[in-house]
């Protein structure tokens, strides 16, 4: 099995992620060459590519980019691909490659991060291209069930997120501040994730021995700007730009945050709790069915039940270590890597 992962950037954001740690892993794996293509952007995940020579960038301008199309089918020809697993937005170009290969196995693995607005979403060349579908992967059961109504394919299945969460980086960072209790959110700056809340939260707890700590794309716009400027004028919050997540990171906090108002199945969960922290999240998505009794849920937007979350953990270090160490347990069960990748390459075979 020759597999090729594509992604249409390799910026720091979930589904990327995703798309390297399939990558990464699947070469590991007896039996199977695994090959990845970023159709638009590069960005700092390229330094995480475990086989940089089984790597294409083919600098895409635009929707339809003859030249990078051609490039693409080059590669698969020249590489035997039997398998393309296509990532988010890059199933528009997928659907290129398996009309110029049709003997390509195609899968889409829909990341769909605003699964709780689902009657927003546009899907008109999506639901065209899905005939070109062998297969769809979903990370939560609410796209499952989408895909298989919504798409001209109708084998769907779930599969979890899964993470390889890096031992450390090129650069090293230090989480700033002298604070006991250091928060950690990492979040691209985007509406969904909710920062303007969160920040508003923080302020409230300035007399508290706690820091929090941002992580995430800056695109610079108004959200991005409006997120700054609160920002400057707090003490005790910090923001490092995006960088690629690492142990050593997270290892800094205490306590892993995330109050999106929508989500499929954040991998940044996944990452908190390898790195063995507390968690607080939105009951959006599957977080839920992630953290389980683990950790603590609060309604989106609720700045009281937010308030408390912070301030039962911040005064109850026992509370705090218990719940870390029990959602570390958790996730390691239900979401291990060998587990995930035993389920995907089963849905490829299907899939065939």
């Amino acid at each position: 099995m020759r597999l090729l992962q594509i992604i249409d950037s390799l910026e720091a954001g979930g589904a990327e992620r995703m798309a390297v740690n399939f990558y990464n892993y699947l070469n590991g794996v007896k039996g199977i060459r695994a090959f990845l293509v970023a159709t638009r952007k590069e960005g700092i995940l390229k330094k995480e590519l475990k086989i940089p020579s089984n790597y294409l960038y083919l600098g895409r301008k635009r929707a339809i980019d003859i030249k990078a199309i051609l490039k693409l089918v080059r590669f698969a020809k020249e590489k035997s691909i039997t398998h393309v697993h296509a990532h988010g937005s890059s199933y528009f170009i997928g659907s290129m490659l398996k009309l110029a290969i049709p003997k390509l196995v195609f899968i889409w693995h829909d990341h769909y991060g605003n699964s709780e607005f689902l009657n927003e979403r546009r899907y008109s060349v999506l639901k065209l291209c899905s005939n070109n579908f062998d297969g769809i992967i979903a990370v939560n059961k609410k796209l499952a069930d989408w895909n298989s109504k919504k798409l001209n394919c109708t084998n769907c299945t779930q599969i979890n997120n899964f993470v390889q969460l890096a031992e450390n980086a090129d650069e090293n960072v230090k989480l700033e501040g002298n604070q006991k209790v250091k928060l950690i959110c990492v979040a691209n700056f985007r509406p969904q994730k909710n920062h303007l809340f969160l920040l508003n939260v923080i302020a409230k707890l300035s007399d508290k021995d706690l820091s929090l700590h941002l992580f995430g794309k800056h695109f610079n716009d108004e959200y991005g700007n409006n997120i700054l400027e609160l920002i400057e004028k707090m003490t005790n919050v910090f923001y490092y730009g995006s960088k690629p997540i690492n142990r050593e990171i997270l290892n800094q906090a205490s306590i892993g945050i995330l109050v999106s108002k929508s989500e499929g199945l954040p991998l940044v969960l996944l990452e908190y709790a390898e790195a063995q922290l507390a968690v607080i999240c939105t009951d959006v998505g599957e977080c839920k069915a992630v953290i389980e009794d683990t950790g603590i849920i609060i309604n989106s937007g609720n700045e009281d039940e937010l308030l408390a979350a912070i301030n039962s953990y911040a005064e109850d270090s026992t509370k705090l270590n218990s719940s870390a160490l029990k959602f570390h347990e958790l996730v390691k069960r239900k979401f291990g890597a060998e587990k995930i990748i035993k389920q995907t390459i089963e849905f490829y075979k299907r899939c065939s």
